[in-house]
């Protein structure tokens, strides 16, 4: 993973830069949950009522509302969720009632406002970002509170120094605060300009250390949207160090090398995960299923004698595979009890269900009870589809696909991550990484 130097992140990426070009972004309302953070294209025109109805579309925990049930789970990451969501539109109410514009008197009259304002909404957006829905109001607010900053240097003001871009320019100094900071974030991350956040979270990481582990979830789902799996899960695993109580993280780190097909690291993540994750995890029945499909995979093969060791323990995985997936069917039945609706077919669900209510048919034609069988073929199927991890990832980053294809007409044939021409078991997404890759490691195993 690359450092980026503090300052520079800071210099390149002050509230009044960052709103001034976020005004020319279409903010998107994608109607649904992904790692992006929220993006939205509406003008609110401080509609609240809108504002909670476009947020009931995106997140699962809104549905507990709408089917009545919310207080019938005490899943930690409900009420965060709601604790969040609550305190975001409360300020957005009080954000109403303070008049627009920068200009000194403004911002000394109402100055106690904006600061409460701010430190509500970032308060909210740390606790949980999917409960947050920017608007134009909010980033004229990140001017006035940049406006306050630079006029009272309130307790708390730190300033960072960086080397102006154009050549002969003097250094230009930064005034900021930990609100400024994470407006910053949160703007960008709104926005989707996940490299710029990625700098600024980078920053604030190493700034403020009470919300590191934070900052690291945040930065790590901007290294997903970026595709860079590598420093995703780095950011990731650091962020379980720091707050092991995160244990969602085990699920998403889990989700990420089932997908790069690291099935030994998924594996691990998923256990640690359903063994300490609440009841009425949302993620629970996908994890299940998961860890159903890799203990499954786990079968040894090859079994032929009955009491060998390699038949226990292909008996084992077997049983402990069933198990799985019996548990992921109980998690999707907790789930339509709170949420009214089934989880959706993703890859994971739909893969467990088309191996574990498959069925053989018998010689006399009568459907088979034991699914023994059945169970070891698609064990076998899953072993050849289960590609090998060098080959279906960047060996580098960790970016399943090359990085030529981006912005490629679909139309086209995508093209293929880059072997290693001298062994043929690694690939690379680019140049650059296959030579990082080869310089820190790969040139002494390399079959030459």
């Amino acid at each position: 993973m690359t450092d980026v130097h503090p300052a520079p992140a800071v210099e390149d990426a002050t509230v009044a830069e960052v709103t001034a070009a976020t005004n020319e972004i279409a903010l998107e309302d994608k109607s649904a949950e992904h790692v992006h953070g929220p993006d939205c294209d509406h003008d609110h025109e401080h509609d609240h009522e809108q504002q909670q109805a476009l947020a009931g579309q995106r997140h699962d925990y809104d549905l507990l509302e709408v089917n009545g049930t919310k207080d019938k789970t005490t899943d930690p990451l409900v009420k965060k969720y709601f604790e969040a969501k609550e305190l975001f539109a409360k300020a957005n109410e009080r954000l109403d009632q303070i008049p627009e514009g920068t200009d000194a008197e403004l911002i000394e009259k109402h100055k106690d406002e904006i600061v409460s304002v701010t430190k509500d909404l970032m308060q909210a957006f740390l606790l949980d970002d999917k409960a947050c829905l920017m608007n134009q109001r909010i980033l004229k607010l990140a001017e006035q509170y940049e406006a306050y900053v630079q006029a009272n240097n309130p307790e708390g003001t730190s300033t960072a120094t960086a080397d102006s871009e154009e050549e002969g320019a003097e250094q230009q100094t930064t005034v900021y605060t930990r609100d400024s900071v994470i407006f910053v974030i949160m703007i960008l991350w709104s926005g989707g300009q996940y490299e710029h956040c990625i700098q600024t979270l980078t920053f604030a990481i190493q700034e403020f250390e009470p919300l590191k582990g934070r900052l690291l979830e945040l930065r790590a789902n901007c290294y997903m949207a970026l595709r860079n799996f590598k420093a995703c899960n780095d950011d990731f695993e650091e962020a379980l160090t720091i707050e092991p109580v995160n244990v969602e993280n085990h699920s998403t780190l889990g989700n990420i090398f089932y997908v790069t097909h690291q099935a030994q690291d998924a594996l691990h993540h998923f256990k640690e995960f359903v063994a300490v994750a609440h009841p009425d995890s949302r993620t629970l029945p996908n994890a299940y299923y998961a860890l159903s499909i890799l203990t499954l995979l786990s079968a040894p093969s090859n079994a032929t004698k009955k009491k060998s060791n390699q038949a226990l323990k292909q008996a084992a995985a077997l049983k402990e595979a069933q198990e799985y997936f019996k548990k992921a069917q109980e998690a999707d039945v907790r789930f339509k009890e709170l949420y009214g609706v089934m989880t959706g077919y993703n890859d994971i669900k739909r893969t467990a269900i088309q191996a574990f209510q498959i069925r053989t048919a018998t010689r006399s034609g009568l459907i088979s009870t034991d699914p023994t069988a059945a169970l070891l073929e698609a064990s076998e199927l899953l072993k050849k589809s289960f590609k090998n991890p060098g080959i279906s990832s960047c060996a580098n980053c960790g970016r399943p696909d090359n990085v030529a294809n981006q912005g490629r007409s679909q139309e086209l044939k995508p093209k293929p991550l880059i072997k290693c021409n001298k062994c043929n078991k690694v690939a690379y997404c680019s140049r650059p990484c296959q030579i990082a890759h080869w310089n820190a490691t790969h040139k002494n195993a390399c079959k030459k």
